[in-house]
């Protein structure tokens, strides 16, 4: 006989090992949703370079209307391109009144003509970046800059390496030096370039000074007129920043000048697109004002 077993075995149930506590997912769609797009990710952060090219010059004390401009343009640009959905609701609800259609047409099409306008008149002035004169000039005329004190700004200084390089080269050729006395100025831009030019080496027969003039458009008048009571000839080359040739020789050219550009080269080439876009605004305002 079989032995009974000690014990009745007692049928267990398995045990249900507890689920485990799954860690929330984000969905994908929602990751999706606020990933920003690689188009609108590359544009924002472009915008962002052009703002940056535009600052860059706060720090060396240039501050005008055209950085502060392109600043403000390029913050905006970067504001649309972020929020690109929300951008377009709002245009979608001004295009569906009345006046929201004549706004987005008027200020839309006036913004797309200025801009335009703009990038043409700033490809114009980076056509004379580096102007030399075709031909031998007998004359020059050194356009003023900025005088600290009796100190030439650097501006100035470069226009004043341009000439005396140009001078020493061509020693048959003589200089009309012009400009007048501004605020923080104790001595005029004419005689300051004259001091500095004469320390160069450059004989004090070959400079004329013209110490009158305010603006660019004097500094020709004035100019020409004393060319005329000293019987110098042209053509004449105008020495001025690379940035304010194009402007310059249009001004010439409009006084009756037979002129050709010298453009003095900045070392400082982080500040070039802001002068060039202030030479592209006062192009636009000259051309109202000629």
């Amino acid at each position: 006989m079989r032995k009974a077993r000690t014990g009745a075995s007692k049928t267990e149930k398995p045990r249900r090992s507890a689920p485990k506590a799954e860690k929330p997912q984000r969905s994908s769609a929602g990751e999706e949703k606020r990933r920003l797009p690689r188009w609108r990710l590359i544009l924002t952060l472009l915008s962002l370079l052009g703002f940056c090219v535009f600052f860059a010059p706060v720090f060396g004390g240039i501050l005008n209307v055209a950085n502060l401009a392109a600043m403000t343009g390029f913050l905006l640009l970067a504001a649309v391109f972020r929020f690109w959905p929300g951008f377009l609701r709002l245009l979608r609800r001004l295009w569906a009144r009345r006046w929201g259609k004549a706004f987005l047409l008027v200020v839309g099409g006036g913004t797309g003509v200025l801009l335009l306008t703009l990038l043409v008149l700033f490809c114009l002035v980076a056509t004379k970046l580096h102007a030399v004169p075709k031909e031998n000039c007998p004359t020059l005329i050194v356009l003023g800059c900025q005088v600290r004190g009796t100190t030439p700004s650097l501006l100035l200084g470069y226009r004043i390496e341009a000439a005396a390089a140009y001078l020493t080269a061509h020693p048959e050729s003589v200089a009309v030096l012009s400009g007048g006395m501004g605020s923080g100025e104790n001595i005029s831009e004419a005689e300051c370039m004259y001091r500095s030019l004469t320390a160069k080496g450059i004989s004090p027969e070959r400079l004329y000074r013209e110490a009158e003039s305010t603006s660019t458009q004097e500094n020709f008048r004035f100019s020409k007129a004393l060319m005329e009571r000293e019987g110098l000839r042209g053509p004449v080359a105008v020495v001025s920043s690379d940035f304010h040739i194009y402007r310059a020789l249009q001004m010439a050219e409009d006084i009756g000048l037979d002129a050709q550009g010298l453009a003095a080269c900045s070392k400082y080439r982080f500040s070039r697109p802001t002068y060039m876009l202030r030479e592209a605004m006062a192009l636009l305002l000259y051309a109202f004002v000629r």
